[in-house]
């Protein structure tokens, strides 16, 4: 044979120069720390995604606690509310009445739940409410009446008058005073001579001051 005969064949190579594989130019394999790596950092992930999700739905819960706690608090300062201005101070009263209002809603269905505004005005003529709004009524005071104006006795109206006469007349009492006959004036007798005479005492004037001076009513 000649020596071309009996040289081996050159090993093939690919674009780049390197040798091919065994089977026809395949890839190398990846190491298998490579697979474990690759592996640990999935787990890894889905770990921290599932303890993301069980945060997310822990914060979702104590959402809602929090927000049904805040709705609670809400009806029940207008509940308070609401009393307080029908007059029940007591904190223990209104305590009753919402306690009652929630045990008599809870077997309704929520469609079907009055107010407490609705509950508490239907629940006045029942025998165990009826009682705290009776006193209710007790308690508040009865509207007061203005004090009349206190009434001027005769005297005083015959004072009155008689001022008023003299001051009208400067020259009233000057002369000497004349003598008493015996003849009783009234006040509105007094008020009705003064509306005659434009508010003197005119030809009676000496007998009313000698019928006051009588009774000690003037000096």
């Amino acid at each position: 044979m000649s020596e071309e005969n009996n040289s081996a064949p050159a090993p093939e190579t690919t674009t780049n120069g390197a040798p091919k594989g065994r089977q026809g130019g395949e890839a190398v394999s990846v190491p298998s720390f490579r697979l474990r790596e690759e592996s640990d950092r999935r787990r890894s992930a889905e770990t921290r995604a599932q303890q993301l999700e069980a945060q997310l739905v822990a914060l979702q819960g104590e959402y809602e606690k929090t927000k049904s706690g805040l709705g609670q608090i809400q009806n029940q300062h207008a509940q308070d509310m609401h009393l307080i201005g029908l007059g029940f101070q007591a904190n223990s009263v209104r305590r009753f009445f919402r306690r009652e209002y929630s045990d008599s809603v809870a077997e309704m269905q929520a469609d079907q739940r009055p107010t407490f505004d609705q509950w508490l005005e239907a629940s006045k003529a029942d025998p165990l409410y009826s009682v705290h709004f009776e006193r209710l009524n007790v308690s508040q005071p009865a509207a007061t009446e203005p004090e009349p104006a206190p009434v001027q006795n005769q005297s005083d109206s015959l004072l009155a008058s008689l001022r008023e006469a003299l001051n009208a007349n400067p020259n009233a009492g000057a002369t000497q005073p004349a003598a008493h006959t015996g003849r009783q004036y009234s006040g509105d007798e007094i008020a009705s001579i003064r509306g005659k005479q434009g508010g003197g005492l005119g030809a009676q004037k000496d007998s009313i001051l000698a019928t006051l001076r009588a009774e000690g009513l003037i000096k």
